[in-house]
């Protein structure tokens, strides 16, 4: 399953705003959506409202109802419904039938109106009728369609195959208390998938379980292949996303969970923070395609749709550098659609990506533009270009003394003596921080290009 496009009219910030995920969307190419989509911004420009709607178009009616029961501010214009708009496409191997005779539909929309706190009325459709109905407090209204029934029956259910949809918000974290762990597992549901990104307080403990589970299973059964195999998956999976010589190494009597960290065993509860944000986020996405898709040899390459927000929170630079790609790579199939403020993320995800930049115009309204392919750019770059748009990356003290030192030069030759002594102090610092042209270091690639030029020219 792929998300192609999204559309949000009169949601929180946004006056009316259409998200489109697949290349060339003038065309009628039957090109597939982006793999991957980096949502950019600064804060509160609507980045994670964007999220929030695509996991309640993706969590299907019931679940959404669940997730936000009562959707309190999300109407920008209480006096008319707002509303939410998904298209989604379904892949060829695994999409359902929907109608009668031989006629295949892979394509779907589907939308939810949303209510305020004043009375308005929602168009409803009542068998072969239309009608309007009045609604005077803030509802979740799916929009009646025939399709839209057979999602909520095919796709939807929490038993539904080959539909996987899940969502992350930003405080994904492991358990911080101690406890001991009954070898079981809860059955997934089209609402817990989501359940972060609408309750913070959350804990992704998932993965903890999980592993205790199964290691319950493999010390009662040596033979028991299904449990080997989620536990292979699961380990090889993890470990590929963690920095450095990570292992997973077993379960203690306890029931803790313990990794092998450069050679030293370390319980998952003592664990940095970004090591705990790693594997709660793929702990709980692994279990997660398992369980969709038990018939799978590796449900890594199951397809779907995956929601992070702020995905580089407790990672250092060096991951952030990396955690787009060994995402793609371990995940090789499914759509990930992330927030983050890191360059390291917006460039990581390669060229063959989506980048949206959200912004607030002069006029007040909240748009998201194509960033063009910044793949190549290193981190400095990036920060100055279209994709964040800063003036400087340096602090603002700093900044406030080169444009101080560019003024001074300018005003050069007639400078007083206390402005010539400030100039020679702050010549001194952009020497410092190599604006004059300090000596590269050598064997340097400057370096080189400099003795090159000296030996060749005249």
């Amino acid at each position: 399953m792929w998300l192609k496009k999204v559309e949000l009219e009169n949601i929180k910030c946004f006056e009316n705003i259409e998200l489109i995920f697949t290349p060339n969307p003038g065309s009628r190419s039957k090109a597939r959506p982006y793999r991957w989509i980096t949502l950019l911004g600064e804060n509160g420009v609507g980045k994670s409202t964007v999220l929030q709607a695509i996991g309640l178009l993706l969590a299907g009616p019931e679940a959404a109802k669940e997730l936000l029961p009562r959707p309190t501010g999300w109407v920008r214009d209480p006096s008319r419904p707002g509303k939410l708009t998904a298209r989604i496409h379904k892949d060829d191997d695994d999409y359902g039938i929907f109608g009668s005779g031989d006629r295949k539909w892979k394509n779907f929309s589907y939308a939810y109106h949303v209510t305020g706190d004043q009375s308005v009325k929602v168009p409803v459709k009542l068998r072969k009728t239309q009608k309007e109905e009045t609604y005077t407090e803030p509802v979740l209204v799916e929009e009646s369609s025939r399709l839209l029934s057979w999602l909520r029956v095919n796709a939807f259910a929490s038993d539904a195959k080959g539909w996987f949809a899940a969502g992350y918000g930003p405080f994904r974290r492991l358990t911080r208390t101690s406890q001991v762990l009954i070898p079981s597992l809860d059955t997934p549901t089209r609402t817990s998938n989501f359940i972060t990104q609408f309750n913070e307080d959350r804990a992704l403990s998932t993965f903890e379980r999980w592993m205790v589970y199964l290691d319950y299973r493999r010390s009662k059964d040596p033979d028991d292949q299904e449990a080997q195999k989620m536990w292979s998956v699961g380990e090889q999976a993890i470990t590929k996303l963690l920095w450095g010589d990570v292992q997973i190494d077993k379960v203690s009597s306890t029931g803790l969970v313990n990794f092998r960290v450069d050679g030293e065993i370390v319980p998952t509860i003592n664990l940095s923070d970004g090591y705990r944000s790693i594997i709660a986020l793929a702990g709980d996405l692994i279990w997660r395609l398992l369980l969709a898709f038990p018939n799978m040899d590796d449900p890594t390459q199951a397809s779907g749709v995956v929601l992070i927000d702020e995905l580089d929170i407790h990672l250092h630079p060096t991951w952030q550098r990396f955690i787009a790609d060994w995402l793609r790579k371990v995940f090789p199939r499914l759509q990930f659609i992330v927030a983050t403020h890191s360059p390291f993320v917006a460039i990581g995800a390669g060229e063959h990506a989506l980048t949206l930049r959200f912004t607030k115009d002069g006029d007040g309204a909240f748009t998201a533009q194509p960033i063009e392919d910044i793949s190549t750019y290193d981190a400095d770059r990036v920060l100055k270009s279209s994709a964040f748009d800063l003036v400087s990356t340096y602090s603002p003290q700093i900044q406030e003394k080169i444009q101080r030192y560019h003024q001074l030069r300018l005003g050069l030759p007639g400078l007083d003596p206390q402005e010539k002594e400030l100039l020679e102090e702050l010549t001194r610092l952009m020497q410092k921080i190599q604006f004059l042209g300090e000596p590269p270091e050598p064997g340097s690639l400057p370096d080189r290009i400099n003795r090159f030029l000296e030996e060749t020219l005249p």
